[in-house]
C-alpha cells in the first residue's frame, strides 16, 4: 500500500477535498504558500514519515485560489511575515518575466514554476535519506471544477528565457 503526503497551504482548507478525492491514508504538512522549510531537521522528520507510513506519494498542492501567491501578485499585504520574504522575492522575479507569457496562463504557469522548484528542492533534499522510491508531483486545486489539474512540467517552465 502507498499512502500519500499533502504539502499544503493552510489557508486553502483543502484537507477535506483532498481526503474525499484520493485514496489510501493521506498525511499533511502544512506551510504558508507552501514554502515549508527544508532544514536537516524537517527533512529528517519527513523521511521517517515516509519509512514508518508506507508512503509512496508526495503531492505539493496550492489552490489556484491561495491567498498567499495572489497576495505575492498583488498588493502584498503578508510580505514581512516571517518565511515568506524568499517567495514574494520569487515571485516579483517571476512576475517581471510574465510580459513573455499568455496572460490568461500566466497564474497557471506563476504556480507551477513555483512548484517545480519545490519538487526540485524535495527531491534533491531526500534523495539520500530515502532507502524506497517516492513519486513527487505538483498538483492545482481549481474550487470553480472540484478538481485538481496537473502543474506544468518543468521543460515548459524555466528560471528565464534567452531569445536569440
Amino acid at each position: 500500500m502507498q499512502n500519500n503526503l499533502f504539502l499544503v497551504c493552510p489557508t486553502d482548507n483543502l484537507e477535506p477535498v483532498i481526503n474525499t478525492m484520493f485514496s489510501y491514508e493521506n498525511y499533511f504538512y502544512t506551510s504558508l504558500g507552501n514554502t515549508f522549510s527544508q532544514d536537516k531537521r524537517i527533512l529528517d522528520n519527513l523521511s521517517e514519515l515516509i519509512i514508518t507510513k508506507q508512503i509512496g506519494n508526495i503531492f505539493f498542492i496550492l489552490s489556484s485560489k491561495n491567498k498567499i501567491i495572489l497576495d505575492a501578485l498583488g498588493h502584498q499585504f503578508f510580505k514581512n511575515i516571517t518565511g515568506l520574504e524568499q517567495l514574494y522575492n520569487k515571485i516579483e522575479e517571476q512576475k517581471g518575466y510574465s510580459k513573455f507569457w499568455n496572460n490568461n496562463q500566466f497564474q497557471n504557469l506563476l504556480f507551477s514554476y513555483y512548484l517545480n522548484d519545490k519538487i526540485n528542492e524535495l527531491n534533491y533534499n531526500l534523495n539520500d535519506s530515502l532507502f524506497q522510491p517516492v513519486t513527487i508531483k505538483g498538483q492545482i486545486y481549481n474550487a470553480q471544477h472540484n478538481k485538481f489539474y496537473p502543474i506544468y512540467s518543468n521543460l515548459i517552465c524555466r528560471e528565464k528565457f534567452y531569445f536569440n
